[in-house]
C-alpha cells in the first residue's frame, strides 16, 4: 500500500536534525524552520520556506517562493520550481516539478516530470475519506487526505490535475490539461480538442 510509505518516511524523519552541508547555497531571504537537512551543492533560492523535518538531498534546486511542509524527502538531483508547494510528500531523485505546482500527501518516484500548475488533488469534496487501488482491489485508506502515486519516468503536461487517491502509471505521458480521474494503463494520452472557427466581419 503506497500511501503507508508517508506514514514510514514520517517516522524516520522523526529523529532528522538540522544540517546544512557546507557547499550548499541558502539565500538570505530564505526561511528555513524546524530540522531541515539539505545535502551537497543544493540551491535554496529567494523567499523560499521550507518547515520541517524536511530532508533535500545533494545537487538539488528549490526554486524562488517555494513553500515546503514537512514531513517531506526530496531525492538527489531534484529540480523544483517557482512558487511550488508541497507537503507530506516522497520525492525520488533527478525529479522535476514546474512552478506553481501543488504537490501534497503524494510518492513521486524518481525521474518524475511535473509541467507548470500540476496539482494534485489530495480531499475528497464529500470530505470521505480517499480510496485507491491495491492489488486490483479498491481499497478505503481511512485518510481525509490523500494524494497520488505517479511512476517513475512520467511526464505530465501544464495543468493536469489528480484526483485523490489515483495511481498514475510509470514511463507514460500525459498531455496538457487533462485530468486524471481513474488509473490508466501505461501510455500516452492526448486531451483532443476542436476550435471553432468564425469570421469576424
Amino acid at each position: 500500500m503506497w500511501w503507508k510509505q508517508l506514514d514510514r518516511d514520517a517516522e524516520n524523519l522523526r529523529s532528522l536534525e538540522r544540517y546544512i552541508d557546507p557547499s550548499a547555497t541558502v539565500e538570505e531571504t530564505a526561511i528555513l524552520r524546524g530540522a531541515v537537512a539539505i545535502g551537497p551543492g543544493t540551491t535554496i533560492c529567494h523567499g523560499a520556506f521550507i518547515q520541517g523535518p524536511v530532508k533535500i538531498g545533494a545537487n538539488c534546486l528549490v526554486g524562488n517562493n517555494t513553500m515546503i511542509r514537512g514531513p517531506l524527502l526530496v531525492g538527489d538531483g531534484t529540480r523544483i520550481g517557482y512558487a511550488a508547494e508541497l507537503k507530506n510528500a516522497v520525492i525520488g531523485k533527478g525529479v522535476a516539478i514546474g512552478p506553481l505546482c501543488y504537490v501534497a500527501d503524494s510518492v513521486l518516484e524518481d525521474e518524475v516530470y511535473l509541467g507548470a500548475m500540476v496539482r494534485t488533488s489530495n480531499q475528497m469534496l464529500d470530505r470521505s475519506t480517499a480510496k485507491s487501488m491495491h492489488d486490483g482491489k479498491i481499497v478505503d485508506t481511512g485518510l481525509e487526505k490523500l494524494g497520488a502515486y505517479i511512476g517513475e519516468k512520467t511526464a505530465l503536461g501544464i495543468q493536469d490535475v489528480i484526483l485523490p487517491g489515483r495511481v498514475v502509471p510509470a514511463h507514460s505521458i500525459f498531455g496538457p490539461h487533462i485530468t486524471i480521474s481513474k488509473n490508466y494503463s501505461p501510455g500516452r494520452y492526448v486531451l483532443k480538442q476542436e476550435l471553432e472557427y468564425t469570421a469576424i466581419t
